[in-house]
């Protein structure tokens, strides 16, 4: 069981940090996103780009989010297992 703990906290560390470098190449390349806030740039009134740019916002939001948060999470989560897995293993 330890080192199930041990390997599933290391997983918990890749996957995390791989989630945020996928985030974070999403949010380079959120091309809606980056188009509507240009429309909405140069017709600040229009409600068409407004509402575009309304349609775009809540993705990129999200993935800015996640290139924040996976990271940490998965570091978290992932010492959790590996300091639970070495506690087990020194128990016996």
């Amino acid at each position: 069981m330890a080192a199930y703990l041990k390997l599933l906290g290391a997983l918990f560390i890749a996957a995390g940090i791989l989630g945020s470098i996928y985030c974070w190449q999403g949010v380079g390349s959120d091309e809606a996103y980056f188009k509507a806030r240009r429309g909405l740039e140069k017709y600040p009134g229009n409600v068409l780009f407004v509402t575009e740019f309304r349609m775009a916002e809540p993705r990129h939001m999200l993935l800015v989010s996640g290139t924040f948060s996976a990271a940490p999470i998965g570091v978290v989560l992932g010492s959790l297992c590996i300091g639970v897995g070495l506690l087990l293993g020194k128990s016996r």
